[in-house]
């Protein structure tokens, strides 16, 4: 029952963000919820029908059976009637009603780029000082679509069987973000095998220098194979994460982007260049954004 109503507190929470986003007290809230993280936050993302929410299911399954909690945000395509979210994908998600360690919240992209919306990252904040794991699913995103890198610790790129030959893969943008790449659907050897071996003679095109070493999995909802593996590898991302304050490097860039890319969809260009003397970001991202949009408006 305390399991309950805290799902039911943090639904009202995640509800007020839209509403008050801009006021002194949101704000502080925020940066309280900021300043204690402590979830391992995964991006899955992928083009439409490639299996990212089967997948995500399958995770929170592994995760659970390690008794860890898990949030998830997953990113819908607009309604044109109502601008909410079609909430379609979430009949993948085959998950325990009386489960209270997982927690599942749905939001519409509406008219914001890069498979993500414009309450994620606010949404994520709150929900990465609730839960061991917070997984967000992208909207099928296409080559330019990455701005899941800029709110996740890892991501998780899912590619089909047969989706594309070695050329469609390098000039893909989506292709220069991944930590880890997981083949789905690899219970159709031939072509998960053709597609596997792809990527692995092309992985050095794309891999960061002086990195995280990149990893491609093979995985198979429909077999149910490649997870253990996948789960494994996302603890080691998270080991190397942090060591050396990559983590906390990684979090304030992050916050840094956010806050650059929220005054640019509300103000423009010119309203960002009058700020740029002004930027000088340290803690408390949500403050600092409110206290910028404020010299804007004068």
């Amino acid at each position: 029952m305390k399991s309950l109503k805290k799902k039911i507190e943090l639904s009202k929470m995640l509800e007020s963000i839209e509403i008050e986003k801009n006021s002194d007290q949101m704000s502080v809230t925020l940066d309280s919820y900021h300043s204690s993280p402590k979830s391992h936050v995964i991006g899955v993302t992928g083009p439409p029908g490639v299996g990212k929410s089967t997948l995500i299911d399958k995770l929170i399954r592994n995760f659970r059976k390690k008794k860890k909690s898990v949030g998830v945000i997953a990113i819908d395509p607009s309604s044109n009637n109502s601008g909410g979210a079609l909430l379609g994908d979430r009949t993948r998600f085959l998950l325990d009603p009386n489960d209270t360690n997982v927690f599942v919240r749905s939001m519409a992209a509406k008219d914001y780029l890069g498979g993500i919306s414009e309450l994620t990252f606010p949404s994520m904040i709150v929900m990465r000082s609730k839960f061991d794991y917070i997984i967000i699913e992208t909207v099928g995103v296409g080559q330019s679509e990455t701005s899941v890198k800029d709110i996740v610790d890892t991501v998780i790129l899912c590619v089909q069987p047969g989706g594309g030959d070695t050329i469609q893969f390098m000039k893909s943008g989506v292709f220069e973000i991944p930590d880890i790449i997981t083949v789905t659907k690899s219970d159709m050897d031939s072509l998960s095998n053709l597609t596997f071996s792809d990527l692995l003679a092309s992985k050095s095109f794309f891999e960061r220098k002086n990195d995280w070493p990149i990893s491609i999995i093979q995985t198979s909802s429909h077999k149910n194979l490649g997870f253990e593996d996948l789960v494994f590898e996302v603890q080691n991302r998270w080991n190397w994460l942090k060591k050396k304050e990559r983590l906390k490097k990684r979090r304030f860039d992050q916050d840094c982007e956010w806050i650059k890319k929220s005054l640019l969809t509300e103000f423009g260009l010119n309203g960002l260049r009058k700020l740029k003397s002004k930027f000088d970001y340290k803690e408390n991202p949500f403050s600092q954004l409110l206290y910028l949009k404020k010299k804007i408006r004068g």
